[in-house]
């Protein structure tokens, strides 16, 4: 075999072996690129868990909203009443961002514009001390004005678990109550049920 003819094919194996290379990095970048991304509904049903999921957060949100404005406190209001929203206290026996379900309410409630909503004690104290407020009577009778609320929301998150091997029930009940400060009054008062089942599929829950 000549010197040109050995050079020919080593030019060649070079240049196949390339190719295939290139063949094979193309392919596994159009494996990557195949995959997409697509927006979905966020107000949709959302049943991929029986957890409490983002389908739950909305419709607790919207149901006990509307409840709540409906009750005479706040709808026959000679004007927005200051309303303070407590923590929602989780008391299932999972994760369940409740910070979530209050941002959603105070949200609503605040868009109804027939609510006000005053800061935590946290944050007003961040705000009093970034005001540089002095202890005469004046500010403490601003200060008794910002601080004091007409109502105060609380609100609990219960759950209910039952499974065998091939079903799983869980049932959520989200509670809030309306309560006067000064009396401890319960004023008004509404839950939100939700029941989700799902079954056993070949790969577990």
């Amino acid at each position: 075999m000549t010197t040109l003819t050995k050079l020919s094919l080593s030019t060649t194996l070079i240049l196949s072996s390339f190719l295939m290379s290139g063949c094979a990095t193309g392919g596994a970048g159009m494996v990557g690129a195949s995959s997409n991304v697509k927006y979905g509904d966020a107000k949709a049903a959302e049943t991929v868990t029986a957890d409490f999921g983002s389908s739950d957060l909305q419709s607790t949100a919207e149901t006990l909203t509307q409840s709540l404005l409906e009750t005479r406190y706040i709808s026959k209001a000679q004007q927005p009443p200051k309303v303070r929203l407590r923590t929602v206290n989780n008391l299932t026996y999972e994760h369940i961002d409740t910070k979530a379900i209050t941002d959603k309410i105070r949200i609503k409630l605040l868009k109804s514009g027939q609510v006000r909503f005053l800061a935590d004690t946290a944050n007003l104290n961040q705000v009093s001390a970034e005001r540089d407020l002095t202890t005469t009577a004046t500010t403490k009778t601003k200060m008794k004005a910002m601080t004091d609320s007409d109502y105060i929301i609380t609100g609990n998150v219960r759950s209910i678990k039952k499974a065998n091997d091939d079903v799983k029930d869980v049932y959520y009940n989200v509670s809030l109550e309306l309560v006067d400060p000064q009396s401890g009054e319960i004023l008004w008062a509404d839950e939100k049920e939700i029941r989700k089942v799902t079954s056993k599929s070949s790969v577990g829950w």
